[in-house]
């Protein structure tokens, strides 16, 4: 009973830019989304409108996002938006065409989750794997993501990679939320907004035609309010990916 719409529309205005403009319908009919008032049940309608716009010019690349959210989730009023933009720059007049790039994105969180009011963002069926660290402890939900990174071409087949995310909570009154939108840790009041920092490193091997090999390695350094709300362990991860095609 999980109904799910969307009109989507592009254009292009100049060469080497586009502009996107959506709108997106969700409506829960099953009468099992929760209020913000304990045991109140009802329907989710939300609706997600927004903008995109990405374009290129000389060894720039730039992109600026938004979406805001409104309708109901239960009794309650949605009121949520996101906000995403990026800068990027490729030197390629040197060796191994490295670019840099910068990025802000924001997704709103709750500051009363009693107010009747819903103000956590729903990034709607994500996974964000690829956008918010690979550790996958952050969604566009609650979160405020700065991100610089790095890469180069050493080869036409080998891609390095290098991504720092520096994460902050929107609110301390809403919880920390995994790329599914699933909660890691519960709000707490008087904790830290400071979630943590990630760095990610990423190589890609195209090694024959029909033969790719990934490997990666991240490590999150816990913030203030992993350590206000419970156990602070940094993390790792590392992985291996290979890919054959015919």
């Amino acid at each position: 009973d999980d109904n799910f719409y969307g009109l989507y529309s592009t254009l292009k205005p100049v060469k080497d830019h586009v502009l996107d403009t959506f709108l997106f319908i969700r409506h829960n009919l099953n009468n099992e989304t929760l209020g913000e008032k304990p045991g109140e049940w009802g329907q989710l309608k939300e609706y997600t409108l927004g903008n995109r716009f990405k374009g290129k010019k000389w060894n720039f690349d730039y992109g600026i996002e938004w979406a805001w959210q409104f309708g109901s989730r239960a009794h309650d009023d949605i009121k949520a938006w996101a906000w995403h933009n990026d800068l990027g720059y490729t030197f390629d007049f040197i060796p191994w065409d490295p670019r840099i790039s910068f990025e802000y994105n924001h997704g709103s969180g709750d500051s009363d989750p009693k107010d009747g009011n819903f103000e956590n963002f729903d990034n709607l069926f994500p996974t964000n794997h690829i956008h918010y660290g690979y550790i996958d402890f952050a969604s566009l939900k609650n979160i405020d993501n700065i991100k610089l990174g790095f890469d180069a071409k050493p080869h036409a087949r080998l891609k390095l990679s290098t991504d720092y995310h520096w994460f902050f909570l929107d609110t301390n009154g809403s919880a920390w939320f995994n790329a599914g939108q699933g909660v890691i840790r519960s709000a707490r009041a008087g904790a830290s907004t400071t979630l943590g920092q990630e760095i990610d490193l990423l190589t890609s091997w195209k090694m024959t035609d029909h033969l790719s090999l990934l490997i990666g390695y991240s490590h999150f350094h816990a913030g203030a309010f992993v350590e206000d709300t419970g156990n602070a362990d940094n993390a790792h991860f590392f992985y291996a990916q290979t890919t054959v095609s015919f």
